[in-house]
């Protein structure tokens, strides 16, 4: 039945519609009448003056002649006879004889139409006022043009008469020109709003525009002879599809508004009786899954189903609520087992650090000490990573930044730094890493720092060792060690070892390693490895809920 009656509804809406339409197009056909009648009544008389051989043939009393056909027209101001340059030759009002015609589009069109043509609006040089100009050609019997006769109609009488015209009270019409000057109208200031962005639309398509107050108005124009003069006619939207909004209401929204009262009687049934609950339900799920599991169900008034429902959900929350509680218990265990192993690794690599000192002390071969101060040195970066490991909280991550920071500060004193005039910066993004990451990151850069310093500043010479931490984009980053020193090429067998080492720990990050010059001096120990996956946000306990 609604399908039906909205069907029917449509089918009277693009009737009303169909009918307004024609309608508006019908009475601005009507509203033309009058100044159709003044133009065809010009174009009469310029047709009977253009017979006449005085007038044709700019006889002497050419003038005379045209002032006695002038004579009693009180719509025209002027007839005058117009040579083929369009200057006025004779006419009715001698004091406009010489000047040319000002309307140049009507003169063509005129010229080469051979038809009877109205100009657009120009202020009277005579009379000075807003005069209209209508145009009459003229040829010979061998069909040259010879010019035209001119008939200057006042605009006055034509306001006049658009004023005069018997239409609703709330239209609008108006006369005016192809620039979308107004020449007459009985409302100017809405014609202005309606009529001066549209001079060129046909009779057969009404259109739409808006006022400055907004009001949306449909209206429809006719052209009179020419197409320079337009007769436009406009009625407000709201009072011509009155009628229709009344039928769209009674014949389309009524069975609609019929359906929408019965969906809003079921919706408050349901909202009452199920939907929320449903949504209750669902809010303290979502408080059982952060982890609040001691909200109990507030299922009073429920049907007995939503209450078996949530007495299932509480008896759920209790058994996840204790299994968690075990959980923790077990995590927390592991967490201090994990920080007493990582403090005794540091321990005995401290210990292991200490025999290999005393092995050394004992030695006398040069090569040999420097083989166990190597070594030692890189045992020292694997303390310092499970020291940090052992002093934070979260134990699955190291503050990378600050790692750096330390190997730094400990190879610069292992190596004298401050003594020899070399200073190590460390540039370093915030980013926290899992400790098997750590590792080959520490012993990469412990490598590169330990070269750099065993190579690149050779006695007598200083400098800075820059270790620089970014990303590299890709989701990739860029850890380097660059030195401006004279490069690892001083000792090129123990470099190749270094680089050895340093493209192994590069591996062990699945990334690549590069050695190159670093400019004109120093060299460049590069490694680029993929970003590790950040740790995953911490669940969100706080919050409530409430049926």
């Amino acid at each position: 039945m609604s399908v039906w009656s909205f069907l029917q509804g449509l089918e009277r809406t693009t009737k009303d519609v169909r009918d307004v339409r024609a309608q508006l197009v019908a009475s601005a056909h009507m509203a033309s009448t009058p100044a159709q009648n003044v133009l065809a009544a010009a174009e009469q008389v310029a047709r009977t003056v253009a017979n006449l051989p005085s007038v044709r043939n700019v006889a002497a009393q050419c003038s005379q002649t045209l002032a006695a056909a002038q004579h009693g027209l009180v719509y025209f101001t002027n007839i005058s006879r117009l040579d083929a340059r369009g200057r006025i030759v004779c006419a009715a009002s001698p004091r406009s004889v010489g000047l040319m015609v000002r309307d140049p589009r009507a003169w063509t069109q005129m010229a080469t139409r051979h038809d009877f043509v109205v100009g657009s609006s120009s202020i009277s040089r005579v009379t000075h006022r807003q005069v209209v100009l209508a145009l009459l050609p003229l040829h010979n019997a061998a069909g040259v043009f010879e010019g035209g006769i001119g008939i200057v109609i006042d605009v006055r009488w034509l306001d006049s008469m658009v004023r005069a015209n018997t239409l609703p009270s709330d239209s609008v019409v108006a006369l005016f020109d192809r620039a979308g000057t107004i020449l007459a109208s009985n409302r100017p200031g809405v014609a202005l709003d309606l009529f001066h962005r549209h001079p060129d639309a046909a009779a057969a398509t009404p259109r739409q525009a808006e006022d400055r107050f907004g009001h949306t108005w449909m209206f429809a124009i006719h052209p009179l002879l020419g197409n320079n003069v337009f007769v436009g006619f406009a009625r407000r939207q709201s009072n011509l599809f009155g009628t229709t909004y009344i039928h769209v209401g009674t014949d389309i929204l009524l069975p609609f508004l019929m359906i929408v009262l019965a969906w809003l009687a079921i919706w408050a049934v349901t909202e009452r009786q199920l939907t929320r609950w449903i949504v209750y339900l669902r809010r303290l799920s979502g408080a059982y899954r952060a982890g609040h599991y001691a909200h109990k169900p507030a299922l009073a008034g429920a049907p007995s189903e939503i209450r078996i429902l949530g007495d299932a959900l509480s008896e759920m929350a209790s058994s996840i609520q204790d299994r968690d509680t075990s959980l923790r218990e077990a995590v927390g265990q592991k967490t201090v087992l994990i920080k007493e192993i990582h403090h005794r690794v540091k321990n005995n690599l401290q210990i292991v650090m200490s025999l290999l000192s005393l092995q050394a002390a004992r030695l006398t071969d040069p090569a040999a000490k420097e083989a166990l101060a190597q070594a030692r040195v890189r045992i020292n970066a694997l303390a310092l990573v499970h020291r940090i490991l052992y002093e934070i909280e979260d134990q699955q991550s190291v503050d990378v930044k600050r790692l750096l920071e330390l190997l730094a500060e400990q190879t610069n004193e292992g190596f004298g730094g401050d003594r020899r005039d070399i200073h190590t910066r460390v540039n370093a993004m915030p980013l926290r890493v899992p400790g098997d990451v750590a590792v080959p990151i520490a012993l990469f850069t412990v490598e590169a720092l330990t070269n750099a310093y065993r190579h690149a500043y050779p006695p007598g010479t200083g400098g800075t060792i820059r270790v620089i931490l970014a990303a590299a984009g890709d989701s990739r980053l860029r850890l380097s060690v660059e030195d401006d020193g004279v490069g690892i090429e001083t000792a090129p067998g123990d470099a190749s070892i270094g680089v050895r080492l340093i493209a192994t720990f590069g591996q062990q990050l699945g990334g690549g390693v590069s050695v190159h010059p670093n400019g004109e001096c120093g060299t460049i120990a590069e490694l680029i490895f993929p970003a590790p996956k950040p740790a995953p946000p911490a669940d969100d306990n706080g919050g409530g809920i409430r049926p």
